[in-house]
């Protein structure tokens, strides 16, 4: 919309009712929502704490991880974080590529200052929860604790088991057992329990004085179905737990015998990486009937993946599959699901860490202020979608054109289409349209229009998204007055930059006919004091900034701090 339209909305403007106007700003790497999930006391669920946590020894971010569960209502990119207690803290970012329950690891950052419980609070979008760190004293050793148990043998005291246990079907990461524990020494401890019906079970970490819980996991595969019983020793105490191990329902895979349909690969895969909680493959069962599956597939290059549930009896359930191990060889592999007698294949690429892409220029979209003599920055930048085609870590260095270098760096974790943001540094020497070759395995070209200096700026205003963005320009039109036959006064002004490309236009309405200092103007007003904005990007890349009514959104204030009716300013 152009000019002197603008002026006429402001009759239309005051009679809007209801609305206001959301501040709209095209951005890539859409963020990620949903929720931490919890318990009724705030505690994350599930959740883990790995490594062993000792006051004045730094951290590794490897070993000395937690994991949480979200539940993605939309994805995206997310960043997770705890607070920071006792010198240290947790943080773990990426993208979710798939909605409803995701696991997270998060990674640690820090040194501990002390021993001690420390409980720490994980934040995602507007939820949070809580987790508690046993951090061990300075110097400490291997931990002193009896298994609690009662009987002959001792009947480990109300074990809590976790995952589904069917016969022939591989454990992983969700197969827990947590017991109870008195601490009389404060230490470190690992235990690993006796191969039994092909299960094994084994924890580490560490405990401090008095009643508390140790996590084992499980893996192997159970031989046979039943109640197993499983002996757990620790120095001279021990108990017992047992696991019911159920027989498998019958059934079949999506896409069986050929490939699976749909599979859908999360999660980054590099060569010599070692998977995580967010390495996971979906797959699709259907079962003649509700009961206990198992699913799993062969190892391929180092890694494998498997998963066991309850069936729903519905054609089509989706299911996951976690994956374990570390990669030992990039590049396509080809895996096979077993499902009972029920077979599928899929193929998942392995990256070797260097990523390899291709860039779309014509999807490139500048951002920020370009005038010549004025150095770039933050807000200096460009959005332009690339077909990922090698996952894997990349480093963007444009060439140095008038004055002006692009840069963007960070780590592909998925194949396909993806937009990234580059961004812009020096200073342009000159006007004109600078043509920037942009590197990738088929290079391309985007432009960058450099505006020429204003020798007196009209009018600034600043977006303040990520990065802050400063415009600036020159006066077209001013107009001040009555808006008959609705009553009431309008200050209407409009401008563009240097060469004429951006337009911007901003309206002031008071009904009751006065335009004061002091007096302030809201995009969300129906009738008394409203205010109207918008910023249009020149074609044939258009990106509108606007605040009015008719949307729900941002709130937009304007203060008149000081006016003069006979100049319009």
């Amino acid at each position: 919309m152009k000019k002197h339209l603008f002026y006429w909305l402001a009759l239309v403007f005051i009679a809007v009712t209801g609305c206001q106007k959301e501040l709209s700003f095209e951005l890539g790497n859409t963020p990620a929502e949903g929720s931490l999930q919890s318990d009724a006391t705030g505690d994350c669920l599930p959740k883990s704490v790995n490594g062993v946590y000792v006051a004045g020894t730094p951290l590794v971010p490897a070993t000395n991880t937690i994991s949480v569960s979200v539940n993605v209502t939309r994805t995206g990119i997310y960043t997770i974080t705890t607070d920071t207690i006792n010198g240290y803290h947790f943080r773990g970012t990426g993208t979710f590529t798939a909605l409803g329950a995701n696991s997270i690891i998060l990674r640690s950052n820090g040194t501990p200052f002390v021993g001690g419980v420390d409980n720490f609070i994980v934040s995602f979008d507007s939820t949070i929860c809580d987790i508690a760190i046993t951090v061990l004293p300075v110097g400490s050793g291997p931990a002193t604790f009896t298994l609690t148990g009662s009987g002959t043998p001792a009947s480990c005291t109300t074990p809590v088991l976790s995952g589904t246990y069917v016969k022939g079907g591989a454990m992983n990461a969700t197969n827990t057992v947590v017991l109870n524990v008195n601490t009389t020494v404060a230490g470190t401890y690992n235990i690993t329990t006796t191969l039994t019906n092909g299960m094994t079970f084994t924890g580490s970490g560490s405990l401090a004085v008095g009643v508390g819980t140790i996590t084992l996991i499980g893996s192997g595969t159970p031989t046979n179905s039943g109640s197993i019983t499983i002996p757990v020793t620790y120095n001279s105490s021990n108990c017992n737990f047992v696991i019911p191990v159920l027989d498998p329902v019958a059934g079949t895979l999506g896409g069986g015998p050929g490939a699976c349909t749909p599979v859908t690969p999360n999660g980054t895969y590099t060569i010599n990486v070692p998977l995580t909680a967010a390495n996971t493959i979906q797959v699709q069962i259907t079962t003649a009937a509700v009961g206990p599956y198992s699913v799993s597939t062969n190892t391929v290059a180092g890694i494998s993946f498997s998963g066991s549930g309850t069936s729903t009896g519905v054609a089509g359930q989706t299911i996951t599959l976690l994956g374990i191990g570390t990669p030992t060889a990039s590049g396509p592999q080809n895996f096979i699901v077993t499902f009972g007698t029920s077979t599928c294949t899929f193929t998942l690429p392995i990256g070797t860490g260097a990523s390899a892409f291709t860039a779309d220029c014509s999807t490139a979209t500048p951002d920020g202020l370009y005038e010549a003599g004025t150095q770039l920055n933050a807000s200096n930048t460009v959005d332009i979608s690339v077909n990922v085609t090698a996952i894997g870590p990349y480093s963007i260095i444009t060439t140095a054109v008038n004055g002006m270098v692009f840069t963007k760096s960070g780590t592909f974790t998925v194949l396909g289409p993806t937009t990234i943001t580059l961004v812009g540094s020096g200073t342009p020497g000159m006007a004109q349209t600078s043509v920037i070759p942009m590197p990738g395995t088929v290079p391309c070209n985007f432009s960058i229009v450099v505006d020429p200096p204003l020798a007196v700026y009209h009018w600034k205003f600043t977006v303040a998204n990520a990065p802050t963005t400063i415009y600036r320009g020159e006066n077209d039109d001013v107009q001040f007055g009555s808006n008959p036959p609705i009553p009431g006064t309008s200050f209407v002004i409009q401008g563009s930059n240097a060469i004429g490309s951006d337009f911007f236009a901003m309206i002031l309405v008071d009904i009751s006919g006065t335009i004061n200092n002091g007096e302030t103007y809201s995009t969300s007003a129906t009738i008394t004091n409203a205010a109207l904005f918008n910023y249009d990007l020149p074609s044939p890349v258009v990106e509108t900034y606007s605040a009015d009514p008719s949307v729900t959104g941002v709130t937009m204030i304007f203060t008149v701090t000081t006016h003069n009716v006979a100049t319009k300013t």
